[in-house]
């Protein structure tokens, strides 16, 4: 089998001829030990979206800013002491809203210093931007990325977060933002309602694009997404989308990378197909690899390899996975590198990590 039909068999629930292990292309560097490592059976998990995704975008990059009607969307960098600050302000006939994101020094990720949404008059702001996104079909760049990446790997159509999970990660304070729709709900409900529509316009497209997999980082975990507000928020889109998917015959990934105990159960009843970079218990999971196996019999596990164990020599790192192994008696799984590692051990990893069947 190629890489590219064992990381299928795998989000389709098969047993593929050995245990894939790849990594996301955003922390790909390559170079010689890449290619040995490419050229050893690590695959390549590509995102790209499907159409450009909601204004206003979590990153800005070719392929995710749609344009806003009668809008305009302008990035500013700012400096002070040394640290650049990227200052992304939205204007439009019904008001203005800024976010400040800096750049982990480390690894590059982009944090939120400053929340587009603040005060009251900012969810008005958001609907209309939400509502004049125009998305565009991204057909051409789908193409090519799946020619270029031939058998090495899979491209996943990227669509945006869930509206609850967009709201509390890209848009919002979290802390306030939960307070916020526990004291005065209408307003959210109501942003959170349009950005629904919006998304059953963008997975529409996705349904009918070339792509063979729709992955949604969601990043859910029990602590910031509790029961009651995943059976009310988060659990109906699931099962929206997740029946559109397997229509389609397209399987469905949700990013699920925490905490996860305090929603088991609605997690089982949640119809997509894949429990994306699921965390071991070395990354603050709360749910064995047993236990999930039990408890959501229908979906595949793809747990993300522990930052924590990168540190660690070539035999520490081989009998972990082999116990990890054990523990999935013969189900389908893929190991994969979906969280930040220390830029300085990516070389030590790669080589030592493809070494696992």
């Amino acid at each position: 089998m190629t890489i590219k039909e064992r990381i299928l068999s795998v989000y389709n629930n098969q047993t593929p001829d050995q245990i894939p292990v790849s990594i996301y292309n955003r922390y790909h560097r390559y170079g010689e030990i890449e290619r040995a490592a490419r050229n050893n059976g690590l695959g390549i998990l590509d995102f790209f979206p499907v159409v450009s995704l909601l204004a206003p975008p979590w990153h800005v990059k070719p392929g995710y800013v749609s344009e806003v009607r009668n809008s305009s969307f302008d990035v500013k960098i700012v400096w002070n002491k040394g640290q650049k600050t990227e200052v992304r302000t939205i204007e439009t006939p019904v008001g203005s809203i800024s976010q400040h994101v800096i750049q982990d020094p480390s690894y590059g990720s982009d944090w939120i210093k400053k929340q587009y949404l603040e005060k009251p008059e900012d969810y008005k702001t958001m609907q209309y931007i939400m509502e004049n996104t125009i998305f565009v079909r991204q057909e051409n760049s789908i193409r090519q990325r799946i020619q270029d990446m031939g058998e090495d790997g899979v491209v996943l159509g990227r669509v945006d977060r869930s509206p609850y999970q967009k709201l509390i990660i890209e848009l919002a304070n979290p802390e306030e933002f939960i307070l916020e729709l526990y004291t005065n709900p209408a307003p959210i409900e109501e942003l959170m309602e349009v950005i629904d529509l919006k998304c059953d316009e963008q997975f529409k497209l996705a349904m009918e694009s070339e792509v063979e997999v729709i992955w949604q980082p969601d990043n859910v975990s029990a602590d910031m997404t509790p029961p009651e507000i995943y059976e009310k928020y988060v659990l109906p889109f699931y099962t929206k989308h997740g029946e559109a998917c397997r229509k389609a015959g397209k399987p469905y990934l949700v990013h699920i990378d925490g905490r996860a105990a305090g929603i088991k159960e609605l997690i089982a009843r949640s119809p997509f197909n894949v429990i994306e970079s699921f965390s071991f218990s070395e990354m603050a999971g709360d749910v064995s690899v047993e236990e999930g196996l039990k408890i959501w019999p229908d979906k595949v596990l793809c747990p993300n390899f522990p930052a924590s164990m990168v540190y660690e020599n070539e035999k520490t790192i081989l009998d972990y996975l082999e116990r990890r192994k054990s523990e999935f008696g013969g189900k389908p799984f893929m190991i994969q590198i979906s969280e930040d590692i220390p830029l300085d051990k990516y070389l030590h990893l790669l080589p030592i990590i493809t070494q696992f069947k």
